[in-house]
Protein backbone atom coordinates (compact mmCIF):
# COMPACT_ATOMS: atom_id res chain seq x y z
CA UNK A 1 0.00 0.00 0.00
CA UNK A 2 1.19 3.41 -0.57
CA UNK A 3 0.08 6.07 1.65
CA UNK A 4 2.43 8.59 0.03
CA UNK A 5 3.91 9.38 -3.35
CA UNK A 6 6.60 12.15 -3.60
CA UNK A 7 8.64 13.11 -6.96
CA UNK A 8 12.16 14.16 -5.65
CA UNK A 9 14.59 15.77 -8.23
CA UNK A 10 17.78 14.58 -8.01
CA UNK A 11 19.89 17.22 -9.60
CA UNK A 12 23.42 16.33 -11.18
CA UNK A 13 25.84 18.90 -12.11
CA UNK A 14 25.20 18.56 -15.36
CA UNK A 15 21.44 19.63 -14.70
CA UNK A 16 22.81 22.89 -13.45
CA UNK A 17 24.98 23.12 -16.62
CA UNK A 18 22.01 22.71 -19.09
CA UNK A 19 20.42 25.78 -16.85
CA UNK A 20 22.84 28.07 -17.86
CA UNK A 21 25.64 27.29 -14.71
CA UNK A 22 29.83 27.87 -16.38
CA UNK A 23 32.53 26.93 -14.83
CA UNK A 24 35.57 28.21 -15.18
CA UNK A 25 39.30 27.14 -13.78
CA UNK A 26 41.75 29.66 -12.51
CA UNK A 27 45.31 28.38 -12.31
CA UNK A 28 47.79 29.13 -9.67
CA UNK A 29 51.56 27.93 -9.52
CA UNK A 30 53.91 27.16 -7.03
CA UNK A 31 56.89 29.49 -7.43
CA UNK A 32 59.14 28.93 -4.75
CA UNK A 33 62.61 27.94 -4.03
CA UNK A 34 61.85 24.54 -2.45
CA UNK A 35 60.93 22.98 -6.34
CA UNK A 36 64.86 23.18 -7.18
CA UNK A 37 66.47 25.90 -9.43
CA UNK A 38 64.80 25.56 -12.48
CA UNK A 39 68.24 25.31 -14.87
CA UNK A 40 68.72 22.02 -12.83
CA UNK A 41 67.66 18.62 -14.12
CA UNK A 42 66.45 17.43 -10.82
CA UNK A 43 64.36 20.40 -10.50
CA UNK A 44 60.43 20.20 -10.59
CA UNK A 45 60.13 23.63 -12.76
CA UNK A 46 63.33 21.69 -15.43
CA UNK A 47 62.05 22.53 -18.85
CA UNK A 48 63.62 19.97 -21.60
CA UNK A 49 64.25 21.39 -24.99
CA UNK A 50 61.90 17.96 -25.83
CA UNK A 51 58.48 19.27 -26.16
CA UNK A 52 57.58 15.94 -25.87
CA UNK A 53 59.07 15.69 -22.52
CA UNK A 54 56.82 17.48 -19.86
CA UNK A 55 57.72 18.15 -16.06
CA UNK A 56 55.19 17.71 -13.50
CA UNK A 57 54.04 21.13 -13.29
CA UNK A 58 53.51 20.95 -17.10
CA UNK A 59 51.90 17.06 -16.72
CA UNK A 60 49.81 18.51 -14.06
CA UNK A 61 48.03 21.14 -16.23
CA UNK A 62 47.65 19.28 -19.03
CA UNK A 63 46.16 16.40 -17.14
CA UNK A 64 44.05 18.27 -15.10
CA UNK A 65 43.38 21.04 -16.99
CA UNK A 66 41.70 19.07 -20.07
CA UNK A 67 39.42 17.29 -17.43
CA UNK A 68 38.74 21.10 -16.18
CA UNK A 69 39.08 23.24 -18.98
CA UNK A 70 36.19 21.22 -21.39
CA UNK A 71 33.23 22.55 -19.02
CA UNK A 72 34.30 26.25 -19.78
CA UNK A 73 32.40 28.12 -22.57
CA UNK A 74 34.93 30.97 -23.18
CA UNK A 75 38.12 29.11 -22.94
CA UNK A 76 39.51 32.51 -21.14
CA UNK A 77 41.79 31.43 -17.92
CA UNK A 78 43.48 33.22 -15.09
CA UNK A 79 46.84 31.97 -14.20
CA UNK A 80 48.82 33.31 -11.18
CA UNK A 81 51.76 32.58 -9.43
CA UNK A 82 53.17 32.41 -6.06
CA UNK A 83 56.41 32.60 -4.00
CA UNK A 84 58.65 34.08 -6.49
CA UNK A 85 60.22 37.05 -7.04
CA UNK A 86 59.44 39.58 -10.14
CA UNK A 87 62.72 42.33 -10.49
CA UNK A 88 63.44 42.59 -6.60
CA UNK A 89 60.06 42.44 -5.49
CA UNK A 90 59.03 39.16 -3.76
CA UNK A 91 54.98 38.65 -4.63
CA UNK A 92 52.52 35.89 -3.41
CA UNK A 93 50.22 36.27 -6.05
CA UNK A 94 51.35 37.75 -9.43
CA UNK A 95 49.57 36.88 -13.21
CA UNK A 96 51.58 34.66 -15.56
CA UNK A 97 51.24 37.32 -17.81
CA UNK A 98 52.75 40.08 -16.17
CA UNK A 99 49.79 42.37 -16.71
CA UNK A 100 47.23 42.77 -14.15
CA UNK A 101 44.85 44.52 -16.51
CA UNK A 102 44.62 41.45 -18.70
CA UNK A 103 45.28 37.87 -16.01
CA UNK A 104 43.81 35.69 -18.97
CA UNK A 105 45.47 33.54 -21.49
CA UNK A 106 43.68 31.59 -24.47
CA UNK A 107 42.57 27.80 -23.80
CA UNK A 108 44.97 24.98 -22.38
CA UNK A 109 47.29 25.65 -24.78
CA UNK A 110 47.70 29.29 -23.13
CA UNK A 111 48.32 27.69 -19.69
CA UNK A 112 51.25 25.52 -20.86
CA UNK A 113 53.09 28.58 -22.61
CA UNK A 114 52.78 31.41 -20.34
CA UNK A 115 53.95 28.94 -17.33
CA UNK A 116 56.77 27.80 -19.79
CA UNK A 117 57.60 31.22 -20.56
CA UNK A 118 57.04 32.87 -17.14
CA UNK A 119 59.09 30.45 -15.37
CA UNK A 120 62.24 32.28 -17.48
CA UNK A 121 61.41 35.30 -16.21
CA UNK A 122 60.90 35.27 -12.03
CA UNK A 123 63.73 33.97 -9.57
CA UNK A 124 62.33 31.31 -7.56
CA UNK A 125 61.79 32.21 -3.74
CA UNK A 126 59.08 31.59 -0.52
CA UNK A 127 58.10 31.13 1.14
CA UNK A 128 54.60 29.20 0.18
CA UNK A 129 51.62 31.50 0.83
CA UNK A 130 48.53 30.36 -0.37
CA UNK A 131 46.14 32.82 1.50
CA UNK A 132 46.67 35.54 -1.06
CA UNK A 133 45.81 33.38 -4.28
CA UNK A 134 42.60 31.90 -2.62
CA UNK A 135 41.65 35.76 -1.70
CA UNK A 136 42.22 36.74 -5.35
CA UNK A 137 40.19 33.66 -6.47
CA UNK A 138 37.24 34.10 -4.33
CA UNK A 139 36.78 37.67 -5.07
CA UNK A 140 36.99 36.80 -8.74
CA UNK A 141 34.54 34.00 -8.20
CA UNK A 142 31.93 36.20 -6.13
CA UNK A 143 32.18 38.78 -9.09
CA UNK A 144 32.08 36.02 -11.98
CA UNK A 145 28.82 34.43 -10.61
CA UNK A 146 26.97 37.79 -9.94
CA UNK A 147 27.83 38.96 -13.26
CA UNK A 148 27.44 35.50 -15.54
CA UNK A 149 26.57 32.82 -13.11
CA UNK A 150 29.75 31.46 -13.17
CA UNK A 151 31.41 29.07 -10.63
CA UNK A 152 34.83 29.18 -10.57
CA UNK A 153 37.35 26.13 -9.55
CA UNK A 154 40.84 27.57 -8.01
CA UNK A 155 43.65 24.86 -9.38
CA UNK A 156 46.38 25.19 -7.37
CA UNK A 157 49.36 23.23 -8.10
CA UNK A 158 52.25 22.62 -5.12
CA UNK A 159 55.45 21.06 -4.10
CA UNK A 160 54.07 20.26 -0.62
CA UNK A 161 55.43 23.20 1.75
CA UNK A 162 52.78 25.52 3.91
CA UNK A 163 53.74 28.41 5.58
CA UNK A 164 50.80 30.07 6.20
CA UNK A 165 48.20 27.09 7.52
CA UNK A 166 46.55 29.58 9.55
CA UNK A 167 45.71 32.70 7.38
CA UNK A 168 44.92 29.43 4.64
CA UNK A 169 42.21 28.06 7.06
CA UNK A 170 40.81 31.61 7.20
CA UNK A 171 40.54 32.10 3.46
CA UNK A 172 38.98 28.91 3.17
CA UNK A 173 36.61 29.08 5.83
CA UNK A 174 35.88 32.78 4.37
CA UNK A 175 35.13 31.22 0.47
CA UNK A 176 33.38 28.08 1.57
CA UNK A 177 30.03 30.21 1.23
CA UNK A 178 31.56 31.82 -2.29
CA UNK A 179 31.20 29.86 -5.62
CA UNK A 180 34.10 28.45 -5.53
CA UNK A 181 35.89 25.15 -4.86
CA UNK A 182 39.91 24.44 -4.71
CA UNK A 183 41.54 21.45 -6.61
CA UNK A 184 45.02 21.36 -4.68
CA UNK A 185 47.61 18.88 -6.61
CA UNK A 186 50.70 18.08 -4.79
CA UNK A 187 53.93 17.55 -7.63
CA UNK A 188 56.41 15.54 -6.46
CA UNK A 189 57.20 13.23 -3.52
CA UNK A 190 57.48 15.85 -0.64
CA UNK A 191 55.29 15.36 2.76
CA UNK A 192 51.42 16.16 1.63
CA UNK A 193 50.29 15.78 5.08
CA UNK A 194 49.20 19.43 5.75
CA UNK A 195 47.01 19.18 2.26
CA UNK A 196 45.05 16.60 4.17
CA UNK A 197 43.90 18.75 6.27
CA UNK A 198 43.15 21.33 4.12
CA UNK A 199 41.13 18.74 2.87
CA UNK A 200 39.09 18.64 5.77
CA UNK A 201 37.20 15.12 4.79
CA UNK A 202 37.36 14.36 8.15
CA UNK A 203 37.48 17.46 10.24
CA UNK A 204 35.76 21.10 9.51
CA UNK A 205 38.20 24.01 9.43
CA UNK A 206 37.67 26.25 11.87
CA UNK A 207 38.90 29.80 11.32
CA UNK A 208 40.58 32.41 14.09
CA UNK A 209 37.26 33.71 14.95
CA UNK A 210 36.04 30.35 15.08
CA UNK A 211 33.79 30.59 12.19
CA UNK A 212 33.37 26.43 10.78
CA UNK A 213 33.51 26.26 6.95
CA UNK A 214 29.72 26.01 5.22
CA UNK A 215 30.92 22.96 3.20
CA UNK A 216 34.14 21.66 2.28
CA UNK A 217 35.50 23.35 -0.63
CA UNK A 218 38.52 21.91 -0.66
CA UNK A 219 39.79 18.58 -2.88
CA UNK A 220 43.82 17.42 -2.46
CA UNK A 221 44.91 15.13 -5.37
CA UNK A 222 48.65 13.94 -5.21
CA UNK A 223 49.55 13.56 -9.03
CA UNK A 224 52.55 10.90 -8.67
CA UNK A 225 49.70 8.58 -7.41
CA UNK A 226 47.40 9.16 -10.94
CA UNK A 227 50.40 10.06 -13.23
CA UNK A 228 50.61 6.41 -14.71
CA UNK A 229 46.93 5.54 -14.84
CA UNK A 230 44.58 5.97 -17.54
CA UNK A 231 42.63 9.54 -18.23
CA UNK A 232 39.29 8.49 -16.79
CA UNK A 233 40.75 7.51 -13.21
CA UNK A 234 42.33 10.72 -12.74
CA UNK A 235 39.14 13.04 -13.96
CA UNK A 236 37.09 10.54 -11.71
CA UNK A 237 39.36 11.86 -8.57
CA UNK A 238 39.98 15.70 -9.81
CA UNK A 239 36.21 15.90 -10.08
CA UNK A 240 35.02 13.76 -7.26
CA UNK A 241 33.71 16.47 -5.05
CA UNK A 242 33.15 19.30 -7.35
CA UNK A 243 29.45 18.00 -8.65
CA UNK A 244 28.09 18.09 -4.64
CA UNK A 245 30.09 21.21 -4.23
CA UNK A 246 28.61 22.88 -7.00
CA UNK A 247 25.04 21.69 -5.53
CA UNK A 248 25.87 22.45 -2.04
CA UNK A 249 26.83 26.59 -3.09
CA UNK A 250 23.91 26.55 -5.64
CA UNK A 251 20.89 24.63 -3.38
CA UNK A 252 22.19 26.65 0.10
CA UNK A 253 21.48 30.17 -2.23
CA UNK A 254 18.07 29.34 -4.01
CA UNK A 255 19.33 28.47 -7.07
CA UNK A 256 17.54 25.51 -8.47
CA UNK A 257 17.87 24.35 -12.12
CA UNK A 258 13.99 24.50 -13.62
CA UNK A 259 14.45 21.33 -16.00
CA UNK A 260 11.62 19.24 -17.45
CA UNK A 261 9.30 16.80 -15.89
CA UNK A 262 10.62 14.29 -18.26
CA UNK A 263 14.37 15.05 -16.54
CA UNK A 264 12.77 14.73 -13.17
CA UNK A 265 14.10 11.36 -11.53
Amino acid sequence: WFFRLEIVQILTLVDYLKSGLQLNMITAIDFTGSNGPPKSSYSLHYITKDDGQLNQYQQSIFSVGTVLTKYDSDQKFAVYGFGAKIGKKLSMCFPLTFDDDNVEVDGLDGILNVYKDSIQRVELYGPTYFAPVIRQATETAIQSFNETRTYTILLILTDGAINDMQDTIDAIVYASDKPLSIIIVGVGNADFSAMDILDADEKPLKSRKKEIMMRDIVQFVPFNKFKNCSSERLENEVLAEVPRQVHEYCSTHGIIPKLPESEFT
